[in-house]
């Protein structure tokens, strides 16, 4: 009988702000009001997760992030999207269903040069549903916004955002057969004192 296991993939990554690579004014936007309070950020892989496949079940989960309060972000609500498609619905009331799915939300405490650090001890939180490509272009984008920004908010001169880290951890369940029976060894259902059978993973 064929029987299914369930194979856990584990990769982490860590997104450095000062390896930023998109350095120039073009990658800050408005959110659509008056002020500049966004930023794309892209980070190059160098080709170093190329040979790791996912499948449609993987999901990206947080594990520590540190946001800097830097002028004009600092005592503001800050959000963190990742640039991919998602299996996940997802619906934000500030870009509702045509937004990147938000990784997280936080809070800057409002003295500029604060450090702003999220540790997630769950798997269970901060995660969203990532496509089997989340690699093919060999970097990843991240939104940072700040929705509530009362004034421009420059994130490229002297770099202010070097502080920033995101690291993340890919999860991948996927259900495979397999006839190993070290792996997934025969149900003895007289253990069970059943007189029905149980079902078989």
């Amino acid at each position: 009988m064929d029987r299914n296991i369930k194979y856990k993939q584990v990769c982490r990554i860590g997104l450095y702000g000062d390896d930023d690579i998109n350095t120039n004014s073009s990658t800050q936007y408005s959110l659509g009001g008056t002020y500049t309070n966004g930023k794309r950020m892209r980070f190059a892989l160098n080709n170093a997760l190329n040979d790791l496949k996912l499948s449609q079940n993987a999901r990206c989960v947080v594990e520590t992030c540190n946001i800097p309060s830097i002028t004009n972000l600092a005592g503001k609500y800050v959000l963190v999207r990742i640039v991919t498609s998602t299996q996940d619905k997802t619906c934000d009331t500030k870009k509702f269903l045509n937004g990147n799915p938000i990784l997280l939300s936080m809070a800057a405490q409002s003295n500029v040069g604060s450090t702003n650090l999220l540790y997630n001890a769950s798997e269970f939180f901060y995660n969203i549903n990532v496509p089997t490509t989340l690699f093919s272009n060999g970097y990843i984008d991240l939104e940072l916004e700040v929705p509530s920004a009362t004034a421009n908010i420059d994130f490229i001169t002297s770099k202010p955002l070097s502080t920033f880290f995101l690291n993340l951890i890919i999860v991948d369940e996927d259900p495979q057969i397999t006839k190993d029976l070290t792996l997934a060894p025969p149900i003895d259902y007289k253990n069970y004192n059943v007189n029905m059978p149980i079902r078989p993973y």
